[in-house]
């Protein structure tokens, strides 16, 4: 709570992070700068063919941001201007991954990329009201491009856009539409294998994977990962062992206790997320069990909350940041009238290994 020791203070008290007094205009950021308001114009509004060197074009927008400056939208419109606003839609927001670390990565990597090409962003989260707010801005031109966040395989929704010729890019997803939409995702089945891999590498033979919900891509990628390493090393996979948790942490733990109280409970799990991980510890803690001495546990996100647990969580690393930057720069190529260099990015994923799944001669 800010306090104010007296009402002439708070009149003259300059509050940190505040615009300056007076409208910021593209001449204010031109004599900050000491270039033409022409070049500033070229370099906030991404111009083609503009001739701006490279340092130039990072200082105005160095200024521009510690300016707090934003375009007159008002005087844009009338002069028949580019919105040069982005739409990110989230499809699902009671969904567990994005409530927390993947989604706020993502977006922190659409952020970066697009107000570095003079971008603007809106944020829409997911009910049928902002749904239709989020469509009659696609469709009135008020957004020049959206991104939805780990859209489900069915979604219709991408279709439809696809189908209305709106640049579209989903983040999440390997599936694409029509010409004028870009996926990129991280390799799931990948993470998936290597995580089960390393379980099998420590000599576990029974293990489980807790998945999310399989109409979900990256779920269903997962598993697919799980499935292939226990099949190369010629290990059965128990229908008992296999269970959707939904990426949530009370279910991974009710999942776990029911796994434990099995005649013959796994001694590994493969969670879906680290969310899910962070029920699975609980679980084998509150059942008296070590970890990892009699269950192995390994997550999948790469959040950083994975290094405070005890012991540390084993986790796939995947770049969510990147995959925002990604989808963002494909989607704003598509915008700018160019050709993507690609339309389905696939990203790499890293094996964090911890105390969870490894004694300490690992």
């Amino acid at each position: 709570m800010e306090v104010v020791e007296n009402a002439n203070q708070a009149k003259v008290k300059k509050r940190k992070g505040r615009r300056p007094s007076g409208r910021v205009t593209m001449q204010t950021i031109a004599a900050r700068v000491g270039v033409s308001q022409a070049t500033v114009s070229y370099v906030l509004n991404n111009k083609a063919g503009a001739r701006v060197s490279a340092p130039v074009r990072a200082e105005i927008l160095r200024i521009a941001r510690e300016l707090n400056y934003f375009p007159n939208e008002a005087a844009r419109r009338l002069a028949g201007a580019r919105s040069r606003t982005l739409g990110i839609l989230q499809l699902y927001v009671r969904h567990s991954v994005l409530a927390g670390w993947w989604s706020s990565e993502v977006m922190r990597g659409i952020a970066d990329a697009g107000f570095a090409q003079g971008y603007h962003l809106m944020i829409y989260a997911m009910s049928e009201d902002v749904r239709e707010m989020c469509l009659n801005a696609v469709y009135s031109g008020r957004l020049e491009g959206l991104i939805i966040l780990a859209p489900y395989k069915d979604e219709p929704l991408l279709k439809e856009l696809s189908d209305a010729d709106v640049p579209l890019a989903a983040v999440g997803a390997q599936q694409v539409f029509g010409e004028k939409m870009v996926a990129v995702d991280a390799d799931n089945e990948l993470g998936g294998y290597l995580a089960t891999r390393h379980l099998i590498e420590q000599g576990h033979r029974r293990i489980a994977h807790l998945h999310g919900a399989l109409n979900i891509p990256n779920a269903s990628d997962r598993l697919r990962g799980f499935r292939r390493a226990m099949e190369e090393a010629g290990l059965p996979i128990f229908p008992e062992l296999v269970r959707e948790s939904g990426f949530l942490e009370q279910r991974s733990y009710e999942m776990t206790q029911e796994l434990l109280q099995l005649p013959e409970p796994p001694t590994a799990i493969f969670a879906a997320n680290d969310v899910s991980a962070v029920g699975v510890l609980r679980a084998v803690k509150d059942a008296g069990q070590r970890v990892p001495e009699d269950v192995a546990i390994i997550g999948y996100d790469g959040a950083p909350f994975t290094q405070l647990t005890e012991p540390p969580l084993s986790t796939v690393e995947q770049p969510a940041s990147e995959m925002g930057r990604t989808a963002t720069r494909l989607l704003i190529e598509i915008i700018e009238g160019r050709t993507p260099p690609e339309r389905v990015v696939k990203l790499p994923v890293r094996l964090a290994i911890r105390g969870s799944s490894c004694a300490v001669s690992c």
